[in-house]
C-alpha cells in the first residue's frame, strides 16, 4: 500500500514539473499585440466637419488591436509616431458601423506619444490613436477617428515612459479620455466629439505561450484520468 501511494506522489510530482516546465518554457507572457475596447457617447458636434447621421447623445462602442514592438520613426526623444501600429478596428457609433481603411490618401493610421518632461517638465503625458476609417455601408469615403488619453496636467506624475509605446497602460492615469470622428482631411479636434466612459487594456499573449500550457495541462489530466482507471476494480 505504501509503495502504491509513493508511486501516485511521484506521478503527481511529475506531472506538476511537467506542467511547471511548460510554463517556464513559455516564459513570462509576452504581448503579441494590445487590444484596446471602448466606449462612450457622442458629446457635441463641431462644423463643418461633423459627419451627418452621428448626433450628440449617442453610444459610442468599439475596439482596436496595436503592436507594441513597432518602430518609433520620429527621431525626437519626447514625441513618438508609430505608423502601421494598429493592426486591427472597428467602431459602432448610433446606426454606422466603421471600419479601418488599410491605404487611405492621409492621413495613414497611427499612434502618437507624447512625452514633455524631456522638452520643459510639464509632465502633460499623451496617447492618441489615429485611425483612418470608413463607414461599412458607404466604403471608399475616408474618415478621420481619433481617441485621446491625455493627463491634461503640470503635476500628475509621468503615465508614460519617455516616447516608447506601452505594451499596456491603465486609462485611470489620465485625466483626459475622449476622441472626435471627422472627414479627411481633420483639420482642427473637431466633428463629432466623444467622450470615452469605459476603456480596457488588455496585452494578447502570443500563441506559444497559450500552447505549452495548454500542452502542460493535457498532460497533467491524462496522468489523473490514468490513475483513475488504474484504481477501479
Amino acid at each position: 500500500m505504501k509503495t502504491h501511494d509513493n508511486r501516485r506522489a511521484l506521478r503527481r510530482s511529475i506531472a506538476a514539473m511537467l506542467v511547471g516546465a511548460a510554463c517556464l518554457a513559455g516564459g513570462p507572457a509576452t504581448a503579441a499585440s494590445t487590444q484596446v475596447v471602448f466606449s462612450g457617447t457622442v458629446s457635441s458636434i463641431s462644423v463643418p466637419y461633423a459627419i451627418p447621421g452621428i448626433e450628440v447623445g449617442e453610444a459610442i462602442s468599439g475596439s482596436l488591436d496595436y503592436d507594441p514592438a513597432t518602430s518609433d520613426t520620429q527621431p525626437l526623444n519626447w514625441i513618438g509616431l508609430y505608423q502601421d501600429a494598429i493592426s486591427r478596428f472597428s467602431a459602432v457609433i448610433g446606426d454606422q458601423t466603421f471600419a479601418m481603411v488599410a491605404s487611405p490618401p492621409s492621413p495613414t493610421s497611427e499612434i502618437v506619444v507624447l512625452n514633455d518632461d524631456f522638452v520643459a517638465g510639464l509632465y502633460r503625458d499623451s496617447l492618441y490613436f489615429r485611425v483612418a476609417v470608413e463607414d461599412v455601408a458607404q466604403p471608399g469615403i475616408a474618415r478621420f477617428l481619433q481617441l485621446t488619453f491625455s493627463v491634461g496636467s503640470a503635476t500628475r506624475p509621468s503615465a508614460l515612459q519617455g516616447d516608447a509605446l506601452p505594451a499596456t497602460f491603465d486609462p485611470a492615469d489620465f485625466q483626459v479620455t475622449s476622441g472626435f470622428v471627422t472627414y479627411l482631411p481633420p483639420g482642427a479636434s473637431q466633428g463629432n466629439n466623444l467622450v470615452l466612459t469605459e476603456v480596457s487594456v488588455t496585452p494578447v499573449p502570443e500563441p506559444q505561450s497559450w500552447h505549452l500550457l495548454a500542452a502542460g495541462m493535457t498532460l497533467l489530466l491524462a496522468l489523473r484520468h490514468r490513475e483513475r482507471l488504474r484504481r477501479r476494480p
